[in-house]
């Protein structure tokens, strides 16, 4: 059962052309190495990205880089993880750009999504305008790939079409039996917030934790929600239950001494 679970994981972040019955030449994101343990590695370092568990996310990749210093995928989801115009941000983005040289060129533009730190300083694969056209020239080249259709969506600069392209996602997923599709629901639902449908986004988070029981991020994200609608008490009870989950949610331990602060006043 472990070998097949394996070989779904490495299915489900490469997008590779089999035509002509020659050696397929992979065209998404070249992510590993020939190591299953270390691939096992940045699968799990991916997923939890994915559902902003960022927390555990730098545990996987720092372990990823470690084992083979010439991943380069890794260190450019450690740059995107690093704190702005810190010294780690820095190494982690030159890193990636040197180890990326001999990759193919997805992986490249992977890679320069990290080129323009943004306001803050934040060298980050999240963003539009610029970045939604390397998304699109990605998805040109890796049109299966699990991980560029997720943030092709997610970086869509119109509100609507980005809720469009993230339900259609979804529902493709479903058709094809993908049932770990959490994160696609978890994004959603902060999309339908930001158009103010707040039936549906409230229906997204609660179908997120209902499928995602073990995930820290599933009751963080409902927190948010009753925490956008000033409803602290309910906020503060989900926060709770995310670092019940995982001691280590700074989000959730940060935002509870916000609430508790707004109650002392």
């Amino acid at each position: 059962m472990k070998k097949i679970l394996f070989l779904v994981s490495v299915l489900l972040f490469s997008c590779q052309d089999k035509s002509n019955n020659v050696d397929p030449k992979p065209t998404g994101i070249m992510w590993f190495n020939d190591s299953p343990s270390d691939r096992d590695i940045v699968i799990e370092g991916i997923r939890h990205f994915q559902h902003i568990e960022f927390e555990k996310a730098h545990v996987y990749f720092e372990k990823a880089v470690k084992l083979d210093s010439t991943l380069f995928a890794p260190h450019v989801m450690l740059a995107s993880l690093s704190r702005p115009n810190s010294p780690q941000q820095e190494y982690h983005y030159n890193m990636a750009k040197e180890l990326v040289k001999d990759k193919n060129e997805n992986s490249k533009r992977f890679v320069s999504l990290l080129d323009t730190p943004n306001k803050n300083g934040n060298r980050t694969i999240f963003g539009r305008g610029d970045k939604s056209k390397v998304w699109d020239l990605m998805i040109a080249d890796a049109p299966t790939g699990p991980f560029i259709q997720f943030y092709h969506a997610w970086s869509r600069n119109d509100l609507d079409d980005r809720i469009k392209t993230l339900e259609n996602l979804r529902e493709a997923r479903v058709s094809d039996g993908e049932s770990d599709n959490g994160h696609i629901t978890n994004f959603l639902g902060y999309s339908y917030v930001q158009a103010e449908q707040l039936d549906k986004a409230k229906s997204a988070f609660e179908d997120y934790m209902t499928n995602n029981p073990d995930r820290y991020n599933s009751y963080d994200s409902m927190a948010e929600f009753y925490l956008n609608q000033k409803d602290y008490k309910n906020a503060k009870d989900y926060y709770q239950k995310a670092l019940n989950a995982y001691p280590g949610a700074n989000s959730a331990r940060q935002k509870i001494r916000f609430i508790n602060e707004m109650n002392s006043k």
